[in-house]
């Protein structure tokens, strides 16, 4: 990784998962935002400019597509995104894809597979 740190914001309603990718990340050197909701996570992305955004789908206030629609209308914000869902109804996946998310990952999720991708999706930015 670059002398610069790499921001990633995290977008989820579940404290735990919060937690666990905030220390993940961090372990592994980026610099880590996180966000309750999906109003919090706009205003973070607007503040913090992260180079990637990890968003879950279900959430309070505002969901993960309307935040993803958001940032697609963003044109001087280009985030990286990895959406996550609880849900497995396999039209969400395809909906997040052909709105350009970058990955898909289903929960449950392992930590280091989450990792994997970031570092991947980052390493190209």
């Amino acid at each position: 990784m670059s002398d610069s740190k790499k921001r990633v914001l995290v977008v989820d309603d579940d404290n735990e998962i919060l937690d666990s990718l905030e220390l993940a990340l961090g372990s592994r050197g980026y610099d880590v935002v996180l966000a309750h909701d999906g109003n919090e996570g706009l205003a973070r992305v607007e503040r913090d400019s992260p180079d990637l955004v990890i968003l879950d789908i279900v959430m309070p206030r505002r969901n993960g597509f309307n935040v993803l629609k958001c940032l697609n209308l963003m044109s001087t914000l280009n985030p990286r995104v990895i959406m996550v869902s609880g849900n497995e109804d396999p039209r969400h996946r395809a909906f997040a894809e052909s709105s350009g998310v970058d990955a898909f990952v289903s929960k449950p999720f392992d930590v280091d597979y989450v990792l994997d991708l970031v570092d991947q999706l980052l390493t190209f930015k």
